[in-house]
């Protein structure tokens, strides 16, 4: 069981006051974390992240210094900024402490601000959307994060408007011992389009909790990309949930990329409930020392005539474990759908261990679907082939895992995201030859 002495209704009383609806919403979080259980491994979806020794006695609220803190304690660094934004936000610890909001986009009606202020100024658009996507009552830690989140951001692109700049948010922990609860709503009118890049960052710590929900509507015909960006330092425990409703004619195109925490387990569900739409999920992450990863995903077929497409690969090294459970689900009414799901996972460790679980449920009969799983060390003949030319085992071994990963990047258009990855990928190659 997981024991809480901070998570409690003086807790709760402290946080900054909560504008409009948010209020009632944050103690009906807070009754529901009360009453909802603790995940268990006895259940599919907890299987294989044991929960039952952590203690939530993380601080609920940390101050974030306000907008001077923005060019202190490497913020601005870790939002590893490139060319320009139609909009940046900067949340450091529990506080929303900078937002940049290009004027163009101001003029085209785009509004984007942190949660808390959009909920005072915008209640229509924020009540209505809010926790519609990923509710409080799902599981025991959705309702501590509708309960004490503070902060978040909010997007909103009016209809017919097409955004040619990325959007970025970052949340920067760096107070040991915090708990911080992200949270992004992105709501995107008809025939509009937006690129949207969602970055968790912070130093190693000894111990912190991120527990965090992104919610994201694509109205019909919107064009939508969005990327996440995990790279907690140590220490780090991170949940997350991500879920994107997609409407008739449209298209959303997600990244997950994670390298960082010491325990991450993320969710990422696309319901395609209108027809004619179409999800491509993207995922990469790399795992050493002693890290622990769960990837679940669900391609939600609801509506006919949709497609989506998911490719997650992964690499492993040191004692480091990872699981990926993937779900396509087709509903009666889905038919013509057409979904494919690829998870691969490549182990450079004896000691390092992956778990790709595929599944579907087709309730339909007109159909297209199909699945495929991989776990496996790199290839020894592979690795003799490319030592017979004159290469080192280390780097016939970086080659590998390169151009492994390649097939994913590649399929990335968001340039500063698919060169950052890249590079993290070479930085963690490169220290694995070290040790």
């Amino acid at each position: 069981m997981i024991t809480t002495n901070t998570f409690d209704e003086r807790a709760l009383a402290e946080l900054p006051e909560a504008a409009g609806f948010t209020g009632p919403l944050r103690k009906q979080a807070f009754d529901e974390f009360e009453a909802l259980p603790t995940p268990s491994q006895e259940t599919e979806e907890w299987r294989y992240t044991d929960l039952s020794g952590f203690a939530l006695d993380f601080t609920p609220f940390t101050p974030g210094g306000g907008p001077e803190a923005v060019n202190r304690h490497g913020v601005l660094q870790a939002a590893g900024v490139k060319g320009e934004r139609a909009g940046l936000q900067i949340q450091r610890n529990s506080e929303v402490i900078s937002t940049q909001l290009a004027q163009a986009s101001r003029d085209a009606g785009v509004i984007f601000c942190d949660l808390d202020a959009a909920a005072a100024t915008h209640p229509d658009l924020i009540e209505q959307h809010l926790h519609s996507l990923v509710p409080t009552a799902r599981t025991r830690f959705l309702a501590l994060h509708g309960a004490f989140r503070t902060g978040g951001t909010f997007l909103y692109v009016p209809d017919g408007v097409e955004v040619e700049l990325p959007f970025q948010s970052l949340t920067y922990l760096d107070a040991d011992g915090a708990a911080v609860f992200p949270h992004t709503l992105i709501v995107v009118g008809t025939a509009a389009s937006v690129t949207f890049i969602d970055r968790y960052a912070s130093p190693d710590l000894t111990r912190a909790f991120s527990d965090a929900v992104t919610e994201i509507v694509v109205g019909d015909g919107a064009r939508v990309r969005y990327a996440s960006i995990q790279d907690w330092g140590r220490g780090v425990t991170h949940l997350g949930v991500q879920r994107a409703r997609v409407g008739r004619d449209a298209e959303i195109r997600t990244l997950a990329i994670g390298f960082g925490a010491d325990l991450a387990r993320a969710e990422a569900e696309t319901i395609l409930a209108e027809p004619g739409g179409f999800s491509e999920m993207l995922g990469v992450f790399f795992a050493d020392r002693d890290q622990h990863f769960d990837h679940r995903t669900l391609q939600d077929h609801v509506a006919p005539s949709c497609g989506s497409d998911l490719l997650y690969k992964g690499a492993l090294r040191d004692r480091s474990r990872a699981v990926y459970s993937g779900w396509v689900h087709v509903r009666p009414d889905a038919q013509k759908t057409n979904a494919m799901q690829t998870s691969r996972n490549i182990v450079l460790s004896e000691h390092a261990k992956a778990d790709a679980i595929p599944n579907l449920e087709i309730e339909a009969n007109d159909v297209r679907c199909g699945h495929a799983a991989s776990v496996g060390p790199v290839d020894d003949e592979t690795i003799f082939y490319l030592q017979s030319r004159g290469i080192s085992r280390q780097e016939a071994e970086r080659l590998i895992v390169t151009g492994f990963f390649q097939e994913v990047l590649d399929r990335v258009t968001i340039d500063e995201v698919r060169e950052g990855a890249e590079a993290a990928v070479a930085l963690e190659l490169a220290e694995g030859i070290r040790e």
